[in-house]
């Protein structure tokens, strides 16, 4: 019940941000909208062949859309608590939420339908501005939705420890600017022509195996519960549930050490 009052009351917070300030959120997409219209007229400048571009377009968008993800996860989380911390009303919210950490899951919650409803309105506006639209059975959708959601957990958990570090540090400079482009090569390498051991050092990072996946269910329309793609399911829902877990173990304990040096109340 105090789990479904904490998302009650951050959703309707959340929703009366985005209506006294929508400004925010139509920059924010316009921005976005703008840098992939870039990245996709230069890369079709240089692509000569147009079958080529329109059979790599649809992985294009589908790394692109994940990488907004990647932001929403990595940022968010630090970002509300500077915010919190300069505002001074960190240390009221640790006095009156005995388990910050179940808050900042639930936040976690709210920002993923936010960011489901802005990636909507923006795959939309980039399938109409591109003319490719991707197509998708029932099943399809299903599937794609469910590996969504299972490497989104891991992106969260990997926000945790960022959330984590903005407890202890306050402010983490470029750190996050430098995470999140490192993911955004992250989401467009193609992992099969890499090294074995480069490859599996990537896929034991957030995204790179549910990029694939994803990739393999929109564009080449496979069965993610077939059995040639069944132990990579398994792998990403191994993966997620392991950041998720030790991005909260990694955020208790910066918020134990910030609680020790006296640091909620301090910015």
């Amino acid at each position: 019940m105090m789990v479904f009052k904490l998302f009650r009351a951050e959703l309707v917070r959340s929703i009366l941000l985005l209506i006294r300030y929508p400004i925010e959120f139509i920059v924010g997409l316009g921005i976005l909208y703008s840098l992939f219209m870039g990245l996709f007229l230069g890369a079709r400048s240089l692509v000569q062949d147009p079958r080529t571009m329109g059979s790599s377009l649809d992985s294009f968008v589908i790394s692109y859309v994940l990488w907004f993800f990647v932001i929403s996860a990595l940022g968010r989380l630090a970002f509300q608590i500077q915010e919190e911390a300069q505002a001074g009303v960190l240390e009221q919210i640790f006095l009156n939420y005995p388990r910050v950490l179940v808050l900042l899951l639930v936040r976690c919650l709210v920002d993923f339908f936010e960011s489901f409803v802005m990636v909507a309105v923006l795959l939309v506006l980039i399938m109409a501005s591109t003319g490719r639209w991707i197509t998708l059975t029932t099943a399809g959708l299903g599937q794609v939705i469910l590996l969504f959601t299972l490497t989104v957990v891991g992106i969260y958990g990997f926000g945790l420890i960022f959330a984590g570090l903005a407890l202890v540090f306050k402010r983490l400079g470029q750190l996050g600017a430098i995470a999140q482009f490192a993911f955004f090569l992250i989401a467009y390498l193609p992992l099969d022509s890499l090294a074995l051991w480069l490859r599996i050092v990537l896929y034991c990072l957030p995204l790179s195996l549910g990029a694939q996946l994803i990739k393999l269910v929109a564009v080449q329309h496979f069965d993610i519960f077939s059995a040639a793609v069944q132990p990579k399911l398994i792998g990403l829902l191994v993966n997620s549930l392991a950041y998720i877990f030790f991005g909260s173990l990694i955020y208790l304990a910066c918020e134990r050490k910030a609680k020790m040096d006296g640091r909620l109340g301090q910015y």
